[in-house]
């Protein structure tokens, strides 16, 4: 038990059915990943956890599979991870995510990946500033015309982010930055033009810098913005690797 909640794998009937009600309503209008399909990918090498009051009530959970990156390597693809409203900012979310690793590395895996949208702030800061992920792949419209209330009216370009469970690869000194809004979901709310401004400013930058081999390595907040900060592989192997 850890600050009012324990995490565990999600098993019964009851723990896949919270899941899916948990999906709905922070996805609202977006199809859930079904019961039936969480517990196969649990029995055939998935990874399901569910973080969980001491009254049973899930309040966040994470589910990965077994795949392979974009860049080639066996890896978890961690392909969904929510935190119920209230429950935001307590540290569940991070939680999840070590306890995810530590399921990963018994299955002898050294690589978790996952995508998010590369201008929601909150999630830059759990991804790349509190885990140490990395990225140098974007992904145009991943999922295209997403429904629910987060995605609605916008491309839904994606960072696919590698976590490297045992040491990331080596950086030379961060040399580039990319700044994006602290609060996007609500220039969206209140200037959709504005917000898609931001979508296709961004793609264009983060593209071309990882197209000359630059990953993202570190974020920051500054005042309203959030700032990606990218820098070359050390070695030239790994730069290579980048931009092939």
């Amino acid at each position: 038990m850890s600050a009012g909640y324990v995490i565990r794998p999600l098993e019964t009937a009851d723990d896949l059915a919270q899941c899916v009600a948990l999906q709905q309503a922070v996805w609202s209008g977006d199809l859930a990943v079904p019961a039936q399909f969480i517990m196969a990918l649990t029995r055939h090498g998935g990874v399901a956890l569910g973080a969980f009051t001491p009254e049973g009530k899930l309040i966040g959970f994470v589910l990965s599979f077994l795949g392979w990156s974009s860049q080639g390597a066996l890896c978890h693809h961690s392909h969904m991870a929510a935190v119920a409203e209230g429950w935001r900012d307590r540290g569940v979310g991070t939680a999840l995510k070590h306890a995810q690793r530590k399921a990963v590395l018994a299955q002898g895996v050294r690589l978790i990946t996952w995508t998010y949208d590369p201008l929601e702030a909150r999630n830059a800061w759990l991804n790349i500033a509190k885990l140490g992920c990395i990225c140098r792949t974007y992904i145009r419209n991943a999922y295209g015309d997403m429904p629910d209330a987060l995605n609605a009216g916008l491309p839904s370009d994606r960072f696919e982010v590698e976590w490297w469970l045992e040491g990331r690869p080596a950086f030379q000194p961060p040399e580039r930055t990319i700044e994006i809004p602290l609060h996007f979901q609500a220039i969206k709310r209140a200037d959709l033009r504005a917000a898609l401004e931001w979508r296709l400013r961004t793609r264009e930058q983060f593209e071309r810098a990882f197209a000359e081999g630059y990953v993202v390595v570190g974020f920051e907040r500054r005042g309203e913005r959030g700032v990606y900060q990218l820098a070359l592989p050390a070695s030239v192997s790994e730069r290579n690797a980048s931009t092939a």
